[in-house]
């Protein structure tokens, strides 16, 4: 078994009535299969407004397993000491940083260990999403250096899936990483959302009697943040329409924008709720503990993912999903992501074209209408979580190299020579690259 440095921010256990985001369940979809296997892991994690977490709840929220907690004010004055004493005092035999900003942090640190980076989501497209809503292209640039950065330091990169993974590819290629000493070494691997284990029911009034709404009614879910590419105007109509056509479907939101801005997604859809002759239908709950979102999937019928098309969906994921699909909570997600198709070849979901409300709201009254077809996406969905989206088979990849880490044959943490070599071939691109100025002109 192996010690593993794990560089993240916090899983969700140890964050209780904070609103929880994508990569805190992606650094759970990490730590827990590490223990599982018997690896002793240093979980050096913070960010944000996290606070560190009493040792006793990290005990109880990971049963004593074989885990050392020390919370790490990442982007606070110190941090950087903090880390490296982490590190020096465990002596670990690999480093694991989780979601790019931790991989970003994970740069600083002296280590000659093999490092892991998980990048969750490609950056750049990410980014062009955000330079869309703001209407500049401020905070590009920064991005890109960063992600070099990253690039650079690893030794070894998981990504959401097969398109992210191609991408990541040719930004290797871009930073350099595809030379004559990696020819053949594999630099990815892909490592899917995955599904956590719920927990047992609560001992509380259920979600369907706090809302009022009967055990015939019609639940259908969001959960999650609606951010840049949610398509609130497809997902309005087709709310819309299937009202119309039957009494007892009620929306359910649970989630908020994931951005401040008064002209947001989320403010959107509440404008358009707000001028709705069915608004008493439509439950917006804003974001809710952690702890209780389970509830939420079990007393549902249908679960609901709208994306707009651009790059950010095609090279990305859904967490929400798979979160869905362990409660077996079918699923309708529009197609683009990946997971979308996956989940659409196993049976646990249907899908409709982006934009297309119609056939949104067709699927919503044809399952609001027929309780045999939510029982076969349902049982499809919850086998699918268990067989293909689970921790343990999603960290296969993951679980195997941390039984015997290795450096990169290019890896910074090789011999000096490699690092002088490097540095020569740098100065011969500036230098040719001068030569073509001077050479490459009619003047």
């Amino acid at each position: 078994m192996s010690r593993v440095q794990l560089i993240s921010c916090h899983p969700p256990q140890l964050l209780p009535n904070q609103k929880i985001e994508a990569a805190h369940f992606r650094v759970w979809q990490f730590l827990e299969p590490l223990l599982r296997a018997g690896h002793e892991v240093l979980l050096c994690a913070g960010g944000g407004q996290e606070t560190a977490t009493p040792l006793p709840t990290v005990d109880s929220a990971f049963g004593k397993a074989r885990v050392q907690y020390r919370h790490i004010p990442f982007g606070k004055r110190g941090w950087i000491s903090s880390l490296q004493r982490a590190h020096d005092h465990f002596g670990p035999k690999c480093v694991v940083a989780v979601n790019f900003s931790h991989c970003l942090y994970a740069t600083k640190l002296r280590t000659t260990r093999p490092v892991w980076m998980d990048i969750y989501g490609d950056m750049v497209t990410i980014q062009q999403a955000y330079c869309h809503r703001v209407g500049s292209n401020r905070g590009m640039p920064t991005t890109l250096a960063f992600l070099r950065r990253v690039l650079n330091y690893g030794d070894i990169f998981s990504v959401c899936g097969q398109p992210q993974r191609h991408m990541l590819v040719g930004e290797l290629a871009m930073c350099g990483r595809l030379n004559h000493r990696t020819f053949g070494y594999e630099f990815t691997r892909v490592l899917l959302p995955g599904c956590p284990e719920l927990p047992p029911p609560q001992d509380r009034q259920s979600v369907r009697a706090r809302l009022g709404l009967g055990k015939d009614d019609f639940v259908v879910l969001w959960c999650g943040g609606y951010n840049t590419w949610t398509d609130v105007d497809t997902l309005f109509r087709a709310l819309e329409w299937a009202m119309d056509r039957h009494p007892r479907l009620h929306y359910v939101s649970v989630g908020a924008s994931t951005y401040a801005s008064p002209d947001s997604m989320y403010a959107r859809l509440l404008s358009r709720i707000e001028d709705s002759a069915h608004r008493h239908r439509f439950h917006m709950l804003g974001w809710q503990p952690w702890q209780e979102i389970p509830d939420y999937y079990r007393e549902s019928d249908v679960g609901l993912n709208i994306d707009a098309m651009h790059y950010e969906t095609i090279y990305g994921t859904r967490t929400r999903v798979v979160e869905m699909i362990a409660a077996g909570l079918p699923i309708i997600t529009t197609t683009g992501t990946e997971l979308s198709f996956l989940l659409e070849r196993l049976g646990a979901a249907k899908t409709f074209e982006v934009a297309d409300w119609r056939q949104l709201g067709h699927q919503l009254v044809e399952l609001a209408s027929d309780p045999e077809a939510r029982k076969g996406l349902a049982e499809a969905a919850l086998r699918s979580a268990q067989e293909q989206f689970s921790f343990m088979k999603t960290t296969e990849c993951l679980q195997a190299w941390a039984q015997s880490p290795s450096l990169s044959p290019d890896s910074p943490r090789r011999a000096k020579q490699d690092r002088v070599a490097s540095a020569q071939n740098r100065l011969r691109t500036v230098i040719r690259g001068l030569i073509w100025q001077i050479t490459g002109t009619d003047k």
